[in-house]
């Protein structure tokens, strides 16, 4: 053969292996689509079942919780009884615990106060003498660095 028919022939074998590469890949890619379709619609049934399940699960538990308040509230109805006598009774007792508790602390109030004056007091006495020994003591310590204008000071005060 001839280089000219070689390189057709080559030239025409390179295409029919190229459009038979395409059209595998052609076939590999729509069968790849099929299967991600496939697994994303049974990916959403799933789902779609477990949520129902857990929308069962949550509908059950609040039902279930619902029946438990019930029962508590039940429960506390036959501890305090729902004739209007027992009911008169048990809001007297809560009006007279409250009065003893504010009653309390209002003592308590008082009795903080008293104490915050006190304290106060106290403190300001302490730092009324404190501001007095300083004055003193700087004074004194004026004395000694400038002796002469101290006297002349207390000589014109006194006068």
């Amino acid at each position: 053969m001839t280089e000219q028919k070689k390189s057709v022939f080559d030239k025409n074998a390179i295409k029919d292996a190229v459009h038979e590469s395409a059209e595998k890949l052609e076939n590999v890619t729509h069968d790849a689509k099929e299967q991600v379709l496939d697994v994303v619609a049974e990916t959403q049934e799933k789902l779609q079942t477990e949520a129902k399940q857990l929308n069962a699960s949550v509908q059950e538990q609040l039902g279930q919780l619902k029946q438990d308040v019930l029962q508590k509230i039940e429960a506390l109805k036959a501890q305090f009884g729902s004739s209007p006598k027992d009911l008169g009774e048990l809001k007297d007792f809560v009006k007279t615990e409250f009065s003893a508790i504010i009653e309390d602390l209002s003592k308590l109030g008082k009795e903080l106060k008293e104490d915050v004056s006190s304290i106060s007091v106290k403190h300001k006495d302490q730092l009324a003498e404190t501001f007095k020994r300083s004055k003193e003591h700087t004074l004194e310590a004026w004395k000694k660095v400038n002796p002469s204008k101290t006297e002349k000071n207390e000589e014109t005060d006194q006068a």
